[in-house]
C-alpha cells in the first residue's frame, strides 16, 4: 500500500478516535470537562509522523469541542496542534531508554493544553483568576492522560509494535 495513503488512513482513524473519546467520555470540571483525548493524541504521535499526528489531534479535538463546548473550538485547534509538535521536539532529547523518552515527551508536551486552556479560560471568562479556576481539573486530566498513555505505551512496546522515532 502507498505510504501516504496508509498515513492518511491512520491519521483519519486517530482523528475519529480522538473525537469519540473526547466527545463521549467527559467528566465535568470547572469551566469544561476532563477527557482522555490527550492520551489518544499522544498514542497517535507514536504511530504517525509529526504533521499527521498534529492534524489528527487538532481536528479530532476541535470537532469534539465544536459539538459540545463550541467556544473552545479555535483554542483547541491551536493547542492540540502544538502538543504533538512539542512531543516530537522532545523525542530528539538523547535518552537511551525508548519508553522513558516517550514518557518524558508526553509529560512535558501535555503541559501545553494545561497552559493553553488556562489562558483561554482567562480570556473567555474575564480574567486570570477565572482561568486559574480550571487548573485543578486540568491537572487531574494531565495525570489521568499521562497514566493511561504510560500503560498503553507499555503494551505497544511489549508487543514490539513499530513506533515513530
Amino acid at each position: 500500500m502507498n505510504e501516504n495513503i496508509k498515513r492518511l488512513c491512520l491519521s483519519s482513524m486517530f482523528a475519529a478516535l480522538t473525537f469519540a473519546v473526547t466527545r463521549f467520555i467527559q467528566i465535568p470540571i470547572p469551566l469544561g470537562y476532563l477527557n482522555f483525548g490527550n492520551c489518544i493524541i499522544l498514542l497517535g504521535c507514536c504511530f504517525l509522523p509529526c504533521r499527521y499526528a498534529a492534524a489528527a489531534g487538532a481536528l479530532g479535538s476541535a470537532l469534539a469541542d465544536l459539538t459540545s463546548f463550541p467556544i473552545y473550538t479555535v483554542p483547541t485547534l491551536i493547542i492540540k496542534a502544538v502538543m504533538p509538535l512539542a512531543f516530537f521536539a522532545l523525542l530528539k532529547v538523547p535518552v537511551k531508554n525508548n519508553y522513558l523518552k516517550h514518557i518524558i515527551a508526553a509529560a512535558v508536551s501535555t503541559l501545553v493544553p494545561l497552559a493553553g486552556y488556562t489562558a483561554a479560560g482567562a480570556v473567555f471568562y474575564g480574567g486570570f483568576a477565572a482561568g486559574l479556576a480550571q487548573v485543578p481539573g486540568l491537572v487531574a486530566e494531565y495525570f489521568a492522560n499521562l497514566a493511561l498513555f504510560a500503560l498503553m505505551l507499555i503494551q505497544v512496546i511489549r508487543r514490539k509494535i513499530r513506533i515513530e522515532q
